[in-house]
């Protein structure tokens, strides 16, 4: 599978002495086919594994968060931070995006490891 990183060009490097400027996430198009079935057990996964039930994944939108920690309560995160975001079209069951955030040392093979986690068949 052959990626794209769809980033913006990176910022001039600035002085030494001045405040470092936030690492903008990275955004790689992906072409990802997931089955109707490897869908649903995601969507199933996520669900269970949510971050309002003590997991790492909040997927309320077309796409998937992946935190670095499990949130402190329902509606608190705490210090979890996202790693990234797995984005997903149920029209075409692809997975079409995926972006990184590279201040949490997140890479692509960390995201595709947690896709791959949440796609395993149930044993």
């Amino acid at each position: 599978m052959a990626l794209r990183d769809a980033s913006p060009e990176p910022t001039p490097t600035r002085p030494v002495d001045a405040e470092p400027l936030p690492q903008t996430p990275r955004l790689y198009a992906v072409d990802i086919p997931i089955s109707p079935a490897l869908l649903y057990q995601l969507g199933r996964r996520t669900l269970h594994e949510d971050v309002e039930a003590g997991g790492v994944y909040d997927d309320k939108i077309a796409a998937v968060a992946v935190y670095d920690r499990p949130w402190l309560s329902a509606k608190d995160p705490g210090p979890a931070r996202i790693l990234g975001v797995i984005y997903l079209s149920t029209r075409t069951n692809r997975v079409y995006r995926i972006e990184v955030n590279p201040e949490t040392g997140a890479t692509i093979d960390a995201i595709l490891s947690h896709l791959k986690h949440l796609t395993k068949p149930e044993e």
